[in-house]
């Protein structure tokens, strides 16, 4: 035995040389001794962070031990400021890192699949109406952080929504905008603003959307450490198959810090308990109740004060909101008295149009803009006013004071403001789109043909349905018609918030108020939506191979961001992938599945399926649901802006939604379409194949 000895020990000696060589060919250093180094950000909980005894803590901090355990290997933590971090990752002092996916992380770094998404939530002042959906947030100005993954997530998902977004160094900053004014709220991650809310640096601010899922968390390791990832990898999908990936979620990521409000709550009552017990322990039962007595008196007082000053406070609130609703409005607007004939207001657009200043326009006679814009022209447009008492798509070429010449439709609609009657008049510049849309040209050629008939100089006949003139006056007759009523509404609440004032009922102007808030957003949302809608004709395709099944899905995650408990059976077929641009077609799923989700809110057991099928040599993508649906006799009106098929006290959203996806499909020189039935539910089908 003991000449058996040396053999058995050359034996053991090369297997363990063996075993230790293969053990550093995957990644790993080769003594065991050796941990594996993760860095992360010493406060960004509940992800991780030190607690107050510097210790290392949170969701990734156990999910990485769990990750040693699997992989047999002592795993070393190292929480410290984020930058420090990435510096170390860089030098090589780390080894697995966990951060949001952007390109220019993945210049540097090799990422695994994502395991977790941080939660976001919108920040305002506590009192103001909160938004109950993504959507909501059209035409607030919202504060947000200046770093590269809040840039993509807004490109990607938030590209519909035109703030203005203000960016911010900090969740700090971004909620002092939002306190001093500068910002009506701020979209941020819950584990950055959470803490600055309940240490009181900022007070009176509230979250609301608390569960938005934006972006998605994953590990990643240096770019030439392919074997390292490929066991991380491994190792997480062992995690996730048997529950101890989602029992760290359920553990970290689904408890809710405990808010601002709550906080003010519980400080409130120790300050009211604190003064009840002074006022018992210092006077006599008569003396606290004289205290009591006019102590109330003066809070009552007070109080009816502070609700006329709001109240006034809220009328010059409105008289501005309206005023910055008129001006930023991209269309040139300008307002001219009926009777007169005098312009009482244009917008910065019509001098910018026009190459004139404000005074040149504002205050004088329509008449004076003849040489602008043809005094045939005016005599059109007086003439439909005094009949129609409104005017669609009415071609015109606008001459410039430098000479330059505009070709412009011309929409306008009389309507009642307070004792007067004014002609609302919206000039949409539609140079550069004719230039660039053949079906556009023709359809502005074709009006000019029907203006130059009317007149007595044109044609006898001129080929009716053509499809650019039809797409001109559909555009007109929306701004025209759509934005009347918001802009009477605004009108109108403001003339009673007046007359409330004057009569001392404080709170019913306070109502009117808030009804006057809501017209402006209103109002605004649609400004948006239409510039939205006309700059998808202008967008430059980028078409590339586009993975559908991870669009669709991480489209579906946002979407449903918005309720997460709400239950709904969804299913998701095998879907082809597709050669379009990616940032538009991530917004065709966007309001697909959002009117999907939307409209079977009320249905008890929803259902909603995405699939695909081939039809005449195209693919074909699908998303169906049995929600409400809507009666098929009213479908000519579905594609058009604002043309809505429920009461908006039925479902929410703008009327824009479906205006926008045909436009994207036919950009991309696709199809859509829809079917549907009350009570039965929805088909959306669409292509990006033009057809053969």
């Amino acid at each position: 035995m003991k000449g058996d000895t040396p053999w058995i020990g050359r034996l053991a000696g090369s297997w363990c040389c063996a075993l230790l060589m293969a053990w550093g060919a995957v990644g790993f250093p080769v003594h065991a001794q050796t941990p594996l180094r993760y860095g992360g950000d010493a406060s960004f909980a509940p992800f991780e962070s030190l607690n107050a005894q510097g210790q290392a803590e949170g969701f990734q901090i156990e999910l990485m031990q769990a990750i040693g355990r699997e992989l047999g290997v002592e795993v070393s933590i190292s929480l410290q400021a984020w930058p420090a971090t990435v510096e170390a990752f860089k030098a090589g002092r780390v080894d697995v890192i966990a951060m949001v996916e952007t390109t220019e992380r993945r210049a540097y770094a090799h990422f695994l699949k994502g395991h977790a998404a941080p939660a976001f939530a919108v920040y305002l002042p506590a009192g103001r109406p909160a938004p109950q959906a993504l959507q909501d947030l059209q035409g607030f100005r919202i504060a947000v952080l200046d770093h590269e993954p809040m840039r993509e997530s807004l490109s990607k998902w938030l590209s519909g929504i035109r703030g203005p977004f203000i960016r911010t160094p900090d969740s700090l900053s971004a909620l002092q905008a939002v306190q001093l004014g500068f910002a009506d709220m701020a979209l941020l991650p819950r584990s950055y603003a959470d803490p600055v809310i309940a240490s009181g640096e900022v007070p009176g601010m509230v979250a609301a959307l608390g569960n938005l899922r934006l972006q998605t968390y994953s590990l990643a390791v240096v770019r030439d450490n392919d074997a390292l990832r490929q066991r991380l990898q491994g190792a997480l999908d062992r995690l996730e198959a048997d529950g101890t990936l989602a029992a760290l979620r359920m553990r970290w990521l689904n408890d809710e810090p405990v808010s601002a409000e709550q906080l003010a709550i519980v400080r409130d009552l120790e300050q009211q308990r604190h003064w009840v017990w002074r006022l018992a322990v210092g006077g006599s039962l008569l003396l606290l109740l004289a205290v009591y007595a006019l102590r109330q008196r003066g809070r009552a007082v007070a109080r009816e004060r502070s609700r006329r000053e709001g109240a006034e406070r809220s009328l010059r609130h409105a008289e501005d909101l309206l005023e910055r609703t008129f001006q930023r409005n991209p269309e040139p607007m300008l307002v001219v008295d009926h009777h007169s004939g005098l312009v009482r207001d244009a917008n910065p657009a019509v001098a910018t149009l026009l190459g004139l200043s404000e005074g040149d326009v504002v205050g004088q006679p329509l008449r004076s803009l003849a040489h602008h814009i043809g005094l045939d022209t005016l005599k059109s447009l007086a003439r439909a006013i005094d009949l129609d008492g409104l005017l669609d798509a009415l071609p015109v070429t606008v001459t410039r004071v430098d000479g330059q010449q505009r070709a412009c439709l011309i929409s306008a609609d009389k309507m009642r403001v307070g004792e007067l009657t004014v002609v609302l008049c919206i000039v949409r510049d539609v140079t550069e789109r004719l230039a660039q849309d053949p079906v556009f040209r023709q359809g502005y050629q074709t009006l000019n043909e029907e203006l130059a008939q009317a007149q007595g100089d044109g044609p006898e006949s001129v080929p009716p349905g053509d499809a650019g003139a039809d797409r001109l006056r559909e555009f007109t007759r929306a701004v025209a018609h759509d934005l009347r009523a918001p802009l009477l509404a605004i009108q109108g609440f403001m003339g009673l918030m007046r007359e409330r004032l004057k009569l001392g009922h404080t709170d019913e102007a306070l109502e009117y108020s808030e009804q006057v808030d809501k017209a402006t957003r209103r109002m605004n949302a649609m400004i948006d939506a239409l510039y939205n809608l006309a700059q998808i004709d202008r967008h430059k395709l980028q078409r590339r191979a586009i993975d559908m099944v991870a669009l669709a899905e991480e489209t579906w995650t946002l979407v449903r961001s918005g309720d997460p408990v709400r239950s709904v059976e969804l299913r998701f077929d095998p879907l082809p992938p597709a050669q379009g641009d990616p940032d538009l077609v991530a917004q065709v799923w966007q309001n697909l599945l959002h009117n999907a989700w939307k409209y079977t809110a009320r249905v008890p057991s929803a259902r909603i399926r995405v699939d695909s099928f081939q039809q005449e040599r195209r693919t074909w993508y699908r998303v169906a649901d049995n929600g409400a649906g809507f009666d098929m006799a009213h479908a000519r009106h579905l594609f058009q802006p604002f043309r809505r098929m429920h009461a908006a006290s039925q479902f929410e959203g703008s009327g824009i939604g479906l205006s926008m996806v045909q436009r994207i499909v036919q950009h991309h020189g696709g199809e859509v379409r829809v079917r549907s039935q009350v009570g039965v539910g929805t088909v959306a089908e669409f292509t990006l194949e033009p057809a053969r």
